[in-house]
């Protein structure tokens, strides 16, 4: 801001921030073009994983979102170099550039030297203007606010957060979004190929997992174990369970009360993208050398910079 005539009390008394640009013009054309990141907690419990905190990376062209969970922040610089060799692996391309704020686990001296290995422009927020970053900000705040909202409904532990959130974002990659053309989903865009929401249930609802012959104990043992529905796990045509003793599980046939109706449900045998593989019977614990657990898994804009032409995505 230029003034002609500088009275010096009146800018003490009457200095205004200057107004954040709005959106306008079109968007990125292509994936990763522009990729939006942020850090979100620290939480005030930990999961059951040990996490306290989380980071998110959204490409802006389809806003596909990933999500890790981290013990500390400053493991961030390696979470975010697996997500790149997975990023660049599915789409055949490196990031063109990267939004995200101006906090140490961003502009660390190690991050600046990936960055510059991998040709990416670097754009960080200016101090104390977090709108600059904000499809990011809100979409970390809107995770929390999902993750509150289903773990409230249910009334499932504090500890469970990471899977809550977790859960959040699978939801929100399968469905349309305001910033999205009409009909497209998130999914769509990054995968090529439309989601399969048949298998999605009620987070937090009661279940009961259907136990493999070999689990049953003798002829009139229970064929079922009763637990907590808490997602989707990477890489497996399954639900996520805790079972009553504590212990996690991925399986296929699973029978869910989400309402005062019982409902048995099982994984399509095909889901888009993925190839056809023998059909498990049974399940498989966290105990037997795999661990499942979310923290583990391999995994709007109006007030945004003028760089970032996207339109509103709440």
């Amino acid at each position: 801001m230029v003034v002609k005539d500088v009275c010096e009390p009146c800018v003490y008394e009457q200095a205004a921030m200057t107004p954040m640009p709005s959106a306008g013009g079109g968007r990125v054309s292509k994936r990763l073009q522009l990729v939006h990141s942020d850090l979100g907690g620290l939480m005030s419990e930990p999961s059951r994983g040990g996490a306290l905190c989380f980071g998110t990376s959204t490409d802006d062209f389809s806003r596909w979102t990933d999500v890790v969970f981290l013990q500390i922040q400053s493991d961030l610089l390696s979470e975010y170099k697996k997500w790149l060799t997975k990023a660049l692996l599915h789409t055949g391309t490196k990031i063109k550039s990267l939004r995200s704020y101006n906090g140490g686990e961003y502009v660390s001296s190690a991050f600046k030297a990936l960055q510059d290995e991998n040709g990416t422009t670097h754009q960080t927020t200016v101090p104390d203007t977090p709108q600059q970053n904000g499809v990011a900000e809100r979409l970390n705040r809107v995770l929390v606010e999902m993750a509150r909202t289903m773990m409230r409904h249910k009334d499932v532990d504090q500890d469970l957060w990471a899977d809550a959130i977790k859960t959040a974002v699978y939801i929100k990659n399968s469905v349309t979004r305001r910033a999205l053309p009409v009909g497209k989903t998130p999914f769509v865009l990054w995968t090529g190929n439309k989601p399969n929401v048949s298998h999605m249930r009620v987070f937090g609802s009661i279940c009961w997992v259907v136990l493999h012959k070999s689990h049953i104990d003798g002829k009139f043992g229970d064929k079922a174990a009763k637990g907590v529905f808490l997602g989707y796990p990477d890489g497996s045509k399954a639900h996520k369970v805790i079972l009553d003793d504590g212990k996690v599980v991925k399986a296929r046939s699973v029978v869910f009360a989400e309402t005062n109706v019982s409902e048995a449900a099982e994984i399509a045998e095909e889901l888009p993208g993925d190839e056809n593989v023998e059909v498990e019977t049974g399940f498989r614990s966290a105990s037997d050398g795999e661990s499942v657990d979310a923290d583990n898994d391999d995994q709007d804009d109006q007030q945004d910079d003028a760089s970032d032409e996207s339109t509103d995505d709440n």
